[in-house]
């Protein structure tokens, strides 16, 4: 897989694997009964870490100089121009998620300094983040309008297209109707077992979601408060992953119905902006 450029393999990543990105891709699974007995977070909340940066370096040339305690900020879009850059996102241009439908370019514009990706009959869309990296944290403010049949997924994926070797992290997902949860869901393991949590609110509105991924931690955030921490190493993944940003269509189980003569002409999921980090050097041990 090494031997192919990186546009290669994000194009089979649109044609083939995001096919099944996404919770929910595994029958009988039991992922609506894993999500009913998770434990509500436990007190007291806890602010997302503020990472340690040095303003005056680029995202883009930060350098080895960087402290070994430095989280260091290596991209960052605000969706302030008027078009993606091709270099840096790959929109699919596929079958849609679960089989359902499709997913075309078209869907996906940029506009006001947001990213909209928007679901009408039966095409919606999806793209994936050129970069890719093992560990660090990734931030994002998201928001994804009401709508049966519709469902968003901000997620990393392996870079190796093999989910159930190396997993997958699922850092926003937004399945229901009435977007009354967001969802973290850890695949691992070749049996697809799951790892996360879930939070209830309003996410029609705009929420902050961040996660820091380590060799021995996870740690997803909701509006600056941890909602979910793992320090089991066999749930980490170890390998490359990149990030996806996907509005999926139903059915799927019981994970995201079909659309029905209530769901709206358009539904959309927007995105303010995106950071990722690559972690302190002191933490990758």
């Amino acid at each position: 897989m090494s031997r192919f450029p990186r546009r290669a393999l994000c194009a089979l990543l649109g044609a083939v694997a995001v096919l099944v990105a996404g919770c929910g891709n595994t029958a009988g699974s039991g992922e609506q009964d894993l999500f009913e007995a998770l434990p509500a977070p436990s007190p007291p909340p806890t602010a997302v870490p503020t990472p340690r940066i040095d303003d005056a370096r680029s995202p883009h040339n930060s350098g080895p100089s960087a402290s070994r305690d430095e989280w260091r900020l290596v991209f960052g879009d605000d969706f302030d121009d008027a078009r993606l850059d091709p270099a840096v996102w790959n929109r699919y241009n596929s079958v849609g998620g679960f089989g359902n439908g499709f997913r075309r370019p078209g869907a996906i514009s940029v506009r006001d300094g947001k990213l909209r990706i928007t679901a009408r009959g039966n095409v919606s869309g999806g793209m994936n983040h050129e970069h890719s990296q093992t560990y660090g944290r990734w931030e994002f403010r998201a928001r994804t309008e009401k709508g049966r049949g519709r469902g968003s997924a901000i997620l990393l994926w392996p870079d190796s297209l093999d989910k159930e070797t190396d997993g997958e992290l699922d850092m926003m997902e937004v399945p229901r109707e009435d977007r009354g949860q967001a969802h973290f869901v850890i695949h691992y393991s070749a049996q697809n077992k799951l790892a996360g949590s879930k939070v209830n609110g309003d996410f029609s509105q705009w929420h902050t979601f961040a996660m820091d991924w380590l060799p021995n931690r996870i740690t997803w955030y909701v509006d600056g408060v941890k909602q979910f921490e793992t320090n089991d190493k066999n749930v980490i993944p170890k390998v490359p992953m990149h990030m996806t940003i996907q509005l999926d269509q139903g059915p799927y189980e019981e994970w995201i119905p079909a659309p029905d003569a209530t769901t709206p002409a358009e539904v959309s999921l927007w995105v303010d902006w995106v950071k990722v980090f690559a972690a302190p050097q002191s933490a990758r041990r």
